[in-house]
C-alpha cells in the first residue's frame, strides 16, 4: 500500500503552513512550496480540498495566503489525508459490504477491516502539531511503539525478527 502524491503533498503543505504560520500573516503558496520543496502549481489544486474540509482559510490579495483554520494541535493527520484523497479504506468492502459480491463469505474481510481500523487509529494518534515539531513526532512514535510492544506476545504474534520480548 502506498500513499498517493496528492496525500503526501497535502500533508507536507499543511506541515509547512503550521511551521511558518504565526497567526499574524498568511503563508503564501510560494513560501510553502519553497520551504517544503513542493511544486507550487500542484499546491494550488491541493488547497481547494483542504479549504473545503475547513482545515485552511485563504486570504486573497497581494499579501494573501493561507492560515490554519484551527490550531495545529486540533488537526489530525487522518483529517488531512481524507481531505486530500477521501476516506481511508484499503478495500471498498470495509465500509460497505455491498461493494463486493464475496463479502458474506470472504475469509479476508475481517483482516481488511482490522488493517483499516489500525491505519485509522495511527492517523488519529498524530496531530499536525506533532509533525510540525520534531519532539512531537518522537513522542508520538514512543506512544505507538509502547502500544506495539505491549501486546505482541500476549496475542500469540511472533516478536519482530532479531528482538526478544525482554529487549522491548
Amino acid at each position: 500500500m502506498k500513499l498517493s502524491t496528492r496525500a503526501r503533498y497535502s500533508l507536507r503543505l499543511m506541515v509547512e503552513i503550521a511551521r511558518r504560520g504565526d497567526g499574524a500573516s498568511p503563508v503564501s503558496l510560494a513560501q510553502a512550496a519553497k520551504g517544503g520543496d513542493l511544486p507550487r502549481r500542484y499546491l494550488e489544486q491541493l488547497v481547494i480540498g483542504l479549504k473545503s474540509a475547513d482545515l485552511l482559510r485563504g486570504v486573497s490579495g497581494k499579501d494573501g495566503g493561507y492560515y490554519l483554520a484551527r490550531a495545529a494541535a486540533e488537526i489530525r493527520v487522518g483529517e488531512i489525508l481524507e481531505a486530500a484523497v477521501g476516506p481511508i479504506r484499503i478495500v471498498d468492502c470495509v465500509e460497505d459490504a455491498r461493494e463486493c459480491m464475496r463479502s458474506d463469505f470472504c475469509q479476508c474481510r475481517s483482516v481488511y477491516t482490522l488493517i483499516n481500523r489500525r491505519i485509522s487509529e495511527v492517523l488519529s494518534e498524530f496531530t499536525l502539531a506533532d509533525l510540525a515539531s520534531k519532539e512531537g513526532v518522537r513522542s508520538g512514535m514512543e506512544r505507538l511503539e509502547g502500544k506495539a510492544s505491549g501486546g505482541t506476545a500476549s496475542r500469540g504474534l511472533p516478536a519482530k525478527a532479531g528482538t526478544t520480548e525482554e529487549a522491548r
